[in-house]
């Protein structure tokens, strides 16, 4: 049976699904819809629980750390990661080049494309887990000399004050009445509160609320979890459609990665999944195929891009408005998760034939050498 935290794998896989279906919302074009009717406001509560995906990730990463010393084997097994992204980046450059009909580059162009993460057009989560992986080891030593656990729940809070609160509180314009009534009219909002802080350091909150949840479970009963997943679904998309009615969607601090929403959502998802039951199925092969679907999930999630142009594009050109193209996500959301998947276990393979042929001329090199 394996020894891989189930658990684990089966969030790591909702986490996946919910990457390629808040990519649907753009692709359905969402973002440039006027929000108005019932279509958009359904879209608007789906919203909240879909941007937990990334979190989700960065979540697991550090509910499955491991304390390990910042050291040359340590940084050189980044070098798995980077090969999956150069492997996915490749095979975007050239799908894309014909699917998209976009103009050849120079080589030059194509390297500087890979190395600026634009080649994979999903590939900037590899340049914020870049960021993240290097920094865990210090990370780890910050939360070991914590003494309690009093003291890591106001380590916590005082990153959520940092991060996450300004997107709660500097989110009015209170200086205008009627700005109340309709509050998409203007985006000049009072700071009420410190927010320089707010940005792209929010990895570092998740990746402690997984350590943290990981020590310590939430005082929270399965039934409240479970019921205020869907009810705080409909109150944040219910704010977030009142706060663009008549207009187009705001990509405000309110609704982003950081944003209180977003937090909340996977606190509770992640928590529901991970603290209640210790998955367990009877059949191995199950098992090993959750498993293996799981590790799939980083190539799938930026090989999902090239299914996205793929697909898409055949839905929006036979219909008109989002309100037929919204019957359209489920299926769709399902065909591009199996697609990036599948090509997701060639990279897989491609990545590990080229790892065992680089052992094998790295060991025929040293024997060279000592002969």
């Amino acid at each position: 049976m394996s020894k891989r935290n189930l658990n684990c794998d089966i969030l790591r896989i909702i986490a996946f699904i919910f990457v390629i279906a808040v990519h649907s919302l753009s692709n359905i074009n969402f973002y440039n819809t006027i929000t108005k009717d019932i279509t958009m406001l359904g879209l608007n509560i789906l919203r909240p629980l879909f941007m937990t995906c990334v979190p989700l990730f960065i979540f697991l990463s550090g509910y499955l750390t491991k304390e390990r010393e910042f050291n040359k084997t340590y940084v050189l097994k980044l070098g798995k990661i980077l090969l999956t992204y150069l492997l996915c980046a490749i095979a975007c450059l050239i799908t894309l080049h014909f699917i998209e009909h976009r103009e050849a580059l120079s080589i030059g162009g194509y390297i500087i494309s890979i190395l600026s993460f634009d080649a994979a057009p999903y590939g900037w989560y590899v340049e914020l887990y870049i960021g993240l992986y290097l920094l865990i080891p210090f990370l780890n030593k910050l939360w070991q000399a914590l003494p309690n656990q009093k003291s890591k729940q106001n380590l916590i809070l005082v990153l959520i004050f940092l991060f996450v609160l300004p997107t709660a509180i500097n989110i009015y314009n209170i200086n205008d009445l009627n700005w109340w009534l309709h509050p998409a009219k203007s985006q000049n909002y009072a700071q009420l509160m410190p927010n320089y802080w707010m940005g792209n350091w929010y990895p570092i909150l998740y990746y402690y609320l997984g350590r943290y949840l990981k020590e310590y479970k939430l005082k929270i009963k399965l039934k409240t979890n479970i019921l205020l997943i869907p009810i705080l679904m409909i109150l944040f998309g219910c704010f977030n459609f009142y706060r663009n009615y008549g207009s187009y969607f705001d990509w405000a601090i309110y609704v982003g990665n950081a944003s209180f929403e977003v937090l909340i959502m996977t606190i509770l998802i992640a928590n529901l999944i991970l603290n209640y039951k210790d998955f367990n199925f009877k059949s191995i092969k199950l098992t090993k195929f959750i498993n293996k679907i799981s590790v799939l999930t980083f190539g799938a999630y930026l090989l999902s891009r090239i299914f996205d142009a793929l697909i898409y594009p055949l839905i929006n050109n036979n219909t008109m408005y989002i309100k037929e193209r919204v019957i359209y996500i489920i299926p769709t959301v399902i065909i591009i998760a199996i697609l990036s998947l599948i090509a997701a276990y060639f990279i897989d393979l491609l990545s590990h034939l080229i790892i065992k042929s680089i052992s094998y001329l790295n060991k025929k090199f040293i024997k060279l050498r000592t002969s």
